[in-house]
C-alpha cells in the first residue's frame, strides 16, 4: 500500500501557502476593496490571498500524485538562531542603527549553519551590511539611522 502524501515536503509547503493565503483573506476582509482603477486598501491583500491559496492548493494536490523526498527531521539550532537573528534585527534597528542591526542579524544567522566559524561570519556580515548601506541609505535614500546616537536625548 502506497503513501497518501507522496511528496511530504511539497505538501507541507502547499499547506503553508494555503495558511498564509487564508490568513491574508481573513485579515484583509474588513478593508475596502475598491475597483481595478481605484484600488482600496483591501485590494492587494485579497489578490495575494487568492493567489497564495490557489498556488498552495496546486502544490499540495500535486504532492498527492507526484513522488518526492521525505521530510528530514527538524533541527532545533537553525530554528532558534534564525528566529533570534530576526528578533535581534527588529530590536536593534531603531535603537542602534542599520550597521549594528545588520551585523547582529547576519552574524547570528550565519552561526545557524553547523561548522561556520565566527571570523567567517563576521566577514560575511560586514560585506552584506556594506551592501545594505549602499542600497538602502545611499541608493534609495531611506531615512535610516546608520550608527547609534550616543548621548542624544
Amino acid at each position: 500500500m502506497g503513501r497518501i502524501v507522496r511528496a511530504p515536503g511539497d505538501f507541507l509547503a502547499g499547506a503553508i501557502f494555503v495558511a498564509v493565503g487564508v490568513a491574508s483573506l481573513v485579515i484583509g476582509r474588513g478593508y475596502r476593496l475598491g475597483t481595478l482603477l481605484s484600488m482600496g486598501p483591501g485590494y492587494f491583500p485579497r489578490i495575494i490571498g487568492v493567489l497564495f491559496t490557489a498556488l498552495g492548493l496546486a502544490v499540495a494536490i500535486a504532492a498527492l500524485r507526484l513522488d518526492g523526498e521525505r521530510l528530514e527531521p527538524w533541527r532545533l539550532r537553525p530554528i532558534v538562531l534564525i528566529t533570534a537573528a530576526i528578533l535581534a534585527f527588529g530590536f536593534c534597528l531603531e535603537r542602534f542603527g542599520l550597521v549594528v542591526a545588520s551585523m547582529a542579524l547576519l552574524v547570528i544567522a550565519c552561526l545557524a549553519q553547523q561548522g561556520r566559524k565566527v571570523p567567517e561570519a563576521i566577514g560575511l556580515a560586514a560585506l552584506l551590511t556594506l551592501i545594505a548601506w549602499v542600497v538602502f541609505v545611499k541608493g534609495l535614500e531611506m531615512p535610516l539611522l546608520v550608527w547609534p546616537e550616543f548621548g542624544a536625548s
